[in-house]
């Protein structure tokens, strides 16, 4: 019983190991639009997979009525976004500043996530999605 213990705990913990190191990775992408807008996106992948995109926006330069230009903004992101499953997001003001914070789940909504590609599984392509990131002026942060 006890040679056969000795045989079995290497190997689960072997396992243990292997499914541990092939777990969701994360990359960190930040975006500058101009100086009034700071963008941090998060890429949850596994393999070449990416299973989900947080992405956190700062805008930080609203104007002279702030409160006005936030019920904008936040209408505006209510109106394109709320019908999308998958999609979740928040949208607040903090010293003078929007925070949006959005959380994409790929697996919910094709349709209207508005994917131009024929498949998802194109669309999910970490390569694909750091090549997007990258056109929009995003740097991986290391």
């Amino acid at each position: 019983m006890k040679k056969i213990l000795k045989l079995i705990t290497p190997l689960l913990a072997t396992l243990f190991l292997l499914t541990a190191c092939s777990s969701e990775k994360t990359k960190v992408y930040t975006t500058t639009f101009g100086n009034d807008q700071e963008n941090e996106t998060t890429i949850f992948y596994k393999g070449d997979v990416v299973n989900k995109i947080k992405t956190i926006s700062n805008i930080k330069n609203l104007g002279m009525d702030s409160d006005s230009a936030f019920e904008s903004i936040k209408k505006s992101i209510d109106e394109q976004n709320k019908d999308i499953k998958g999609l979740t997001y928040n949208v607040e003001k903090k010293d003078d500043k929007v925070v949006i914070t959005c959380n994409l789940d790929f697996d919910k909504d094709k349709d209207r996530l508005h994917l131009k590609g024929s498949s998802l599984d194109e669309e999910r392509k970490l390569s694909y999605v750091e090549e997007n990131l990258k056109k929009a002026g995003g740097v991986e942060k290391k």
